[in-house]
């Protein structure tokens, strides 16, 4: 069977590229040492303006200017004298050959992972797919490779030999699942790879609680590696640098002649240049898709061998082991131009920054969070050439040094072949495995025989619905046979798909929920699940998703939603505890999205850099500059930068009251109540309203837009605005508006403020298909199932905490592979505009 697909159009085809004349490349190096130049002023001029000795001083600036320029200039000196002395040589050593190359070689060690998960990005981008899953894939290869080194004894070259091709091979398989679904379903890989990040996260979590993995002597970390499955020192065991290094040159290498010498690249270049024409002219697009990013993972799944086996933890697996290398490999393939050498060359220059950043901050006292930021710069202005020519005042407008990067979200797909196997049969067959399944665990467990209690009122309700008291085993076997049925149901399609999956799904959530409950005298409070579900967990989520709906609506793929949402968390609770104002925090959270709103737009409309590289970076470059003003400014003094007021519940007389909906719908803080006329407003203005008009019609086809005299780049501009404001108030959110005191903290995904709400937006977004009915489903979707898992969690399950975290992520993957398979995105999406 055919299955014809709605899906957006082919991403603008890249232009044929010129002969690489000497002049063009001259003028792309050019770019960049101007760019590192001005990323290294900027960054400098950050240390200077953090320090507490230089703030004091500019407050007589007029009076005595040369104090304050005299200490900026010795901070910023003496910072980046550390970063060298740190990352490349130090002066002051102690003539031995350990201490002259100590630094070089640290850098050459900390380089090497960020150069394999770099490649495995670039690999991804070239075959046209936008792997935000490097995380993801590290974390699985640095765990598959651990695992070997301390669970298997075996002879010193084989043993380190198989830890190897065990981490290869566990990046691969976490990259091509994301590859499976986007070949089969559809489901978009910015999506499943974010998913995927969040459960590898806490499913590695939950595997170092396990006997078989757990530390006897350190409950947070696995046992350790043992010596024969080490990556071998190249110079010594003084000498930090190992075999990694070597298999990183040898990775690029490989990616090299594969891209450029070899049929598979081939293929996988006219893929992810244009998958349409590639079927037509006989490819296996969706064969080259799971190819492509198996190839992804396993390059990433190396970086993580490296971590694992070269002993970035004191050779143990932690939970933290990614350290942001999977996050920051998209910026080095980014600046690296998916090109191997170019890949090369920036894991080097951000391995020397990440080397030094210690050094800066234990000599000079800044933290090395800069270094985030200054990464971010430069690849800020590598990507746009036409602003850092405008700043130096060159001539020639140029070339973009990323010129030809392919970091499209939208990939075309025209139509699916006939597959062997009719998806009613996976589909079908896959439901009555897991009712099965459901009925053996579930239904006939010896935990089901207990008392599960579903609680329909809260404490403090005005009326009392009481509970209902249900042996689980009497509702999970009856739930199980109807999953069952269900999947009968698919395989002889007497039931419409979307249905008998839906039921399955219900009846065995359900089912897992008796199971779970069962035997605890509290059991589940229905009313606070939906509660949670709304307020908080629910509301940024929404709001961030609207904004994205308003900016991609006009055609700018706003990948910066989670960069919003961290400065706009941390102006409300700068500004909020500087002004002793909860609305005061309110508004600059506001305006913090706004700001960053206004840099997404002038880069992307009036520089015309690439929107996916510019989200990108801009959270990169938010994630560095927040940590970096927390630890240098906030942390030193937090009583008085980071204590603001929040706002407080507010419950609607009367509607309150109702059974079960009222607390649920009319409890919550103002947030709350906005989230509804936003959701309203935004779906009449972008379907009832001139301005609605204007916009989506400038996402779809901007040319005819521009030619019935709508202005495509001030609609883009102020579509991005409102966008930027509505994100901010989303991150504010996190720190105002759950009715209890909140204050910002540092870190960084998971563990980061936002927590990375932004990128669930981004993938709720795709997930409601661009529209605010559909953001507001998404939502709710993984509202629902994180307060689920908190709320089960107390109930003290036969599931490990940590695998009930990987619940939301996990119910997003289904309901993404299950129900919204192919999306079609706006036209013009991600697409610059030029007049004329």
């Amino acid at each position: 069977m055919t299955t014809e697909v709605a899906t957006a159009p082919a991403p603008a085809t890249p232009q044929p590229e010129e002969p690489p004349t000497k002049s063009r490349r001259s003028d792309s190096w050019l770019v960049t040492l101007l760019a590192v130049v001005l990323a290294l002023v900027i960054g400098g001029l950050l240390m200077a303006v953090s320090d507490p000795v230089v703030r004091h001083d500019f407050g007589y600036f007029f009076s005595y200017p040369q104090d304050a320029l005299k200490d900026s200039w010795y901070t910023i000196r003496d910072a980046y004298k550390a970063l060298f002395y740190g990352a490349i040589y130090n002066p002051d050593n102690d003539g031995t050959a350990n201490s002259i190359f100590a630094p070089i070689c640290g850098t050459l060690w900390t380089a090497a992972p960020l150069i394999c998960a770099g490649l495995g990005i670039a690999l991804g981008f070239r075959a046209g797919l936008f792997n935000i899953g490097g995380q993801g894939q590290v974390i699985a290869g640095a765990m598959a490779s651990g695992y070997i080194g301390f669970a298997w004894d075996g002879p010193p070259f084989v043993h380190v030999v198989v830890a190897i091709l065990a981490g290869v091979i566990g990046g691969a398989f976490w990259g091509f699942i994301a590859g499976f679904l986007k070949a089969r379903t559809g489901a978009h890989e910015v999506i499943t790879t974010i998913m995927l990040n969040y459960v590898a996260y806490y499913g590695l979590s939950f595997l170092i609680t396990t006997k078989s993995v757990q530390s006897p002597s350190n409950p947070q970390t696995s046992k350790h590696i043992h010596g024969t499955a080490r990556l071998p020192h190249l110079f010594g065991a003084d000498l930090n640098v190992d075999l990694g290094i070597v298999l990183a040159i040898a990775a690029a290498v490989g990616v090299w002649w594969l891209l450029t010498r070899s049929k598979l690249g081939f293929r996988l270049r006219a893929v992810g240049a244009n998958p349409a024409a590639a079927r037509a002219a006989g490819m296996n697009v969706s064969a080259l898709t799971m190819l492509g990013m198996a190839l992804a993972g396993t390059l990433t799944g190396l970086a993580g061998t490296m971590l694992s086996l070269g002993g970035v933890n004191q050779y143990v697996v932690t939970p933290q082991i990614d350290n942001n290398v999977g996050f920051d490999a998209i910026t080095v393939a980014l600046l690296g131009r998916n090109s191997p050498s170019g890949v090369v060359a920036a894991g080097l220059l951000f391995g020397a920054l990440r080397q030094g950043a210690p050094t800066m901050q234990t000599q000079a006292g800044v933290s090395g969070d800069i270094v985030t930021v200054i990464q971010a710069l430069i690849v800020i202005f590598v990507a746009a050439p036409r602003l850092t020519r405008a700043i130096f005042r060159l001539k020639g407008r140029g070339r973009s040094a990323l010129a030809g990067v392919s970091t499209s979200l939208v990939v075309a797909t025209t139509s699916v072949r006939k597959t062997r196997v009719p998806r009613k049969v996976t589909v079908g067959a896959t439901q009555i495995v897991l009712g099965v399944f459901g009925l053996l665990v579930f239904g006939l467990a010896d935990r089901s025989k207990s008392v599960a209690v579903y609680s329909f009122s809260l404490p403090t309700a005005k009326y009392d619905l009481g509970s209902w008291h249900v042996h689980a085993r009497w509702l999970a076997i009856p739930l199980c046979l109807v999953a069952i049925v269900a999947g009968v149901l698919r395989l002889t399609e007497r039931l419409a798909a979307r249905w008998c999956v839906t039921i399955a799904v219900v009846a065995l959530l359900l089912s897992f929920i008796s199971w779970s409950i069962a035997s605890d005298p509290n059991g589940l409070n229905v009313v606070s699940l939906l509660q949670g579900t709304v307020f908080p967990y629910a509301i940024p989520l929404l709001l961030g998703a609207l904004a994205g709906v308003i900016g991609e609506r006009s055609g700018v793929v706003n990948v910066a939603l989670e960069g919003m949402l961290l400065l706009g968390a941390f102006a409300a609770a700068f500004i909020g505890s500087l002004t002793g104002s909860v609305w005061g925090g309110v508004i600059a959270g506001a305006l913090a999205g706004l700001l960053v709103a206004l840099i997404l737009s002038t880069l992307a409309i009036r520089y015309l850099v690439d929107q996916v590289i510019v989200g990108v970076v801009l959270n990169v470059f938010i994630l560095g500059i927040t940590n970096f003003l927390f630890n240098q400014v906030i942390s030193t003094n937090s009583d008085k930068y980071n204590s603001p007021d929040y706002l407080h519940v507010w419950k609607v007389p009367v509607l309150h009251d109702i059974p079960i909906i009222g607390p649920v719908l009319f409890e919550g803080t103002l947030f709350l109540y906005f989230a509804y006329v936003a959701v309203v407003v935004v779906h009449f203005a972008l379907f009832h309203t001139r301005w609605g008009l204007r916009t989506r019609a400038v996402g779809e086809h901007p040319r005819a837009a521009d030619t019935v005299g709508i202005r495509v780049r001030r609609t883009r501009y102020v579509a991005v605005s409102v966008a930027g404001l509505i994100a901010g108030l989303a991150g504010a959110m996190l720190i105002l508006g759950e009715g209890q005191g909140n204050t910002f903290n540092g870190g960084n995904g998971s563990s980061g403020m936002s927590a990375g709400a932004g990128f669930i937006a981004l993938a709720i977004v795709i997930f409601g298909r661009w529209s605010p009915k559909g953001a507001v489903l998404g939502a709710l979707l993984f509202g629902f199932f994180t307060q689920l898992q908190f709320l089960i969690g107390q109930a003290s399950p036969p599931v490990s905490s940590d695998l009930l975290l990987t619940a939301p992520y996990i119910a997003t993957l289904v309901a993404v592979a299950g129900f919204v398979g192919r999306v079609r995105a706006p036209a013009a999406d991600g697409q610059p505009y030029t007049v004329g």
